[in-house]
């Protein structure tokens, strides 16, 4: 009998080692599972980040080629090209010095400078387009919109500039 009771008390049963391992189970999993939002959560603030940078160059871009048209003597909303520019989507990169008609088109990462273009690099998720838009003789609105694909649904994100023929 005391044999017997010894025996009993001794170490765990089966059934004690298999809801240990059934807890311990779901614990990790729930830790995977932090793991693989918190990966998602990072990569899509790392796109928005680099999308909005995306969008403050090509703002500045094309505020620059206005700047270079009233130092040059051209006509406003020309954007580098002689001639006002008519409505419509374009393309520019940081070292443009007028506007290209709109391509749909992947911007490139070189890898060495980490700059984006169209010339060189390797590709990239993300697409850039900028609408010009006549409001009034002294005003274009520009809308700068970066598009990419985030896990097989389309992200983008916009922003608008107002620039005025302060001459």
């Amino acid at each position: 009998m005391k044999r017997e009771k010894k025996f009993q008390e001794s170490g765990f049963t089966l059934i004690e080692a298999m809801v240990s391992v059934v807890i311990l189970s779901i614990a990790l999993t729930a830790i995977m599972g932090l793991f693989t939002i918190n990966i998602t959560s990072a990569n899509l603030v790392r796109n928005n980040y680099i999308a909005s940078g995306l969008i403050q160059e090509g703002v500045e871009v094309v505020r620059n080629l206005r700047d270079a048209d009233w130092h040059a003597s051209r006509a406003f909303g020309s954007f580098g090209a002689g001639a006002p520019v008519s409505d419509g989507s374009y393309i520019v990169q940081w070292d443009s010095d007028q506007l290209t008609i709109f391509a749909d088109t992947f911007l490139l990462r070189d890898p060495v400078s980490g700059l984006f273009s169209y010339d060189t690099g390797n590709n990239t998720l993300f697409k850039r387009k900028i609408d010009i838009v006549t409001v009034s003789l002294i005003e274009k609105r520009v809308t700068v919109t970066v598009s990419w694909d985030q896990k097989g649904y389309p992200k983008s994100i916009s922003a608008e500039e107002h620039l005025y023929d302060w001459k």
